[in-house]
């Protein structure tokens, strides 16, 4: 299973001009190859330094030709300024509710310092890995390393039932502020990440369940 996702950035002002690009996105995207499964939301507001659509993709084959189409279909679209895509493989992860209906959907892009050690990676992993074990509104996760080249080197997601949970447990967490912010403020010692993408949009269904359908287990 190869995994994809993507945040695609309008035109300024397109609401006022053009329609809405995403029925005609999603019409071109699912006619790529070896496709298993798409999905396509609006970004919400507090989402930052992302697009204002999130795609993700899952493909039955290894293919790095649907990766380049995918993109490059997005790009074609009308109202589409930007794609910043990434291809993933997830390194671990868990599910608490694989049944999540109409939730929320959470995915943080985030690249670490060329010069970060790799225990300090492995480390921020770790301790990114520990999250849900603090906080129950965490109902499925998955961690990955990004294996295209570009801008990002990870993708951490998650799925919550609301937007409160995201926007107040969360973020908002002891164990968020105490242990993990470490690894993304430079003012610390043991500052890895330079630089993040942080976005959440409406989740029909899961998507971390589909990934790992044979799988349910809690942290």
């Amino acid at each position: 299973m190869r995994l994809e996702t993507a945040q695609l950035r309008l035109h300024t002002g397109i609401g006022d001009r053009m329609p809405d690009p995403g029925p005609a996105l999603l019409d071109r995207v699912e006619k790529l190859p070896g496709l298993h499964r798409v999905a396509l939301g609006r970004n919400l507001t507090g989402s930052w330094g992302a697009g204002d659509y999130t795609l993700d993709l899952q493909f039955t084959t290894d293919s790095s030709g649907a990766q380049a189409d995918a993109a490059g279909l997005a790009a074609a679209l009308d109202g589409i300024a930007t794609v910043d895509h990434v291809a993933y493989r997830a390194i671990a992860g868990g599910m608490r509710a694989s049944q999540l209906r109409d939730g929320v959907w959470r995915t943080l892009m985030f690249r670490v310092r060329a010069d970060a050690p790799p225990w300090q990676v492995h480390a921020l992993e770790h301790d990114l890995l520990r999250m849900p074990a603090y906080m129950p509104g965490i109902r499925n996760w998955q961690l990955a390393r990004v294996v295209s080249p570009g801008t990002w080197t990870h993708v951490w997601q998650q799925e919550f039932t609301g937007t409160g949970d995201l926007l107040g447990e969360y973020l908002m967490h002891p164990f968020h502020w105490g242990r993990v912010d470490r690894w993304f403020d430079p003012e610390f010692p043991e500052w890895t990440v330079e630089a993040i993408s942080h976005a959440f949009c409406p989740l029909a269904t899961s998507l971390i369940a589909s990934h790992n359908p044979d799988e349910e287990t809690a942290p």
